[in-house]
């Protein structure tokens, strides 16, 4: 299977922020999920909020801008960076967007995580786990853009308005958030909000809106310097021993325990990268050219 991975990782900013690339000659895929900032798309900047997929092919011009927008600074993406036969095949086996809308799928951000997890190993002794771990990504795009576009075109109404709620609850996950502010987005009585969210996503609105926090969460611990206490509240969690509870439950580790382990596992010569309170880890050498094309990066250790 041809499929080479250079980079993936979580990327977090509250700081302004601006790059431009000189265009890579890999794919660039990039999924919003916190805040907003602007892209270049088809030759215009373009607001990208969270549920915006972009993939960019090799050689396409790249350029992003993290600025104030409605009273604050914040956004948060996956990105990654591969090429192979395998993706170039996956990419024209149908036409395809450079920007289009998907469901923040709880089980699709999993995955990506999961691929970031493994990107960032200090052996990285399974490279066909990565392989096939990119592969399913893809994958599960196709499938999720998919449902976008038949759930919308959809004549039930109730599928309708779960997707109304689901792109509600992915929109405000991180804000104080009631079902009964979900249930009235979508038009619907708290008892039919409930009843119609279970039955189509197979998660209660409860149980989605802590999944997406609890993703945010992870990323926020394992590529900030933020207090685990500010992440928990940053992430929409009342107290910080209930966040801590649910966090252990949901990965089996706490969330101290997973901010210690990019500090004890960071191998010699793993680069870091700083910008703003932004952090890169885990880039192969053509990754790093294609985020420092005029000069060396900093040396390992330093910011």
């Amino acid at each position: 299977m041809d499929v080479r991975l250079h980079a993936c990782a979580y990327s977090f900013h509250t700081l302004p922020f601006k790059t431009s690339f000189t265009p890579p000659p890999f794919f660039l895929f990039r999924l919003q999920v916190v805040g907003s900032c602007k892209a270049l798309v088809n030759g215009r900047m373009t607001r990208i909020q969270p549920g915006d997929l972009l993939i960019y092919q090799p050689g396409e011009p790249y350029h992003l801008v993290v600025e104030e927008m409605d009273g604050r600074i914040e956004s948060g993406d996956y990105y990654l960076l591969c090429e192979g036969s395998w993706i170039q095949q996956w990419w024209e086996s149908r036409p395809r967007l450079l920007h289009q809308r998907i469901h923040l799928d709880a089980g699709m951000l999993s995955l990506w995580q999961q691929l970031s997890m493994e990107q960032h190993r200090i052996v990285q002794d399974s490279p066909e786990l990565i392989r096939h771990l990119l592969c399913a990504l893809c994958l599960s795009l196709d499938r999720l853009s998919v449902e976008a576009v038949s759930v919308e075109d959809a004549p039930k109404r109730s599928n309708e308005m779960v997707m109304r709620m689901r792109r509600y609850i992915n929109e405000y996950a991180l804000s104080p958030l009631r079902v009964e502010d979900v249930a009235d987005h979508a038009g619907l009585s708290v008892s039919r909000a409930v009843h119609l969210f279970k039955e189509l996503s197979g998660y209660t609105i409860i149980q989605y809106t802590q999944e997406i926090r609890l993703s945010n969460a992870l990323e926020r611990i394992r590529y900030t310097d933020f207090s685990l206490e500010n992440i928990a509240n940053a992430c929409g969690f009342a107290t910080y021993s209930y966040f801590h509870k649910v966090f252990k439950a949901r990965y089996g580790i706490s969330p101290k325990e997973i901010r210690k382990r990019p500090l004890e596992n960071k191998p010699e010569g793993d680069y870091v990268i700083t910008s703003g309170d932004l952090k890169f880890t885990g880039l192969s050498a053509d990754a790093l050219r294609f985020h420092y094309p005029h000069g060396d990066p900093p040396q390992p250790g330093n910011s």
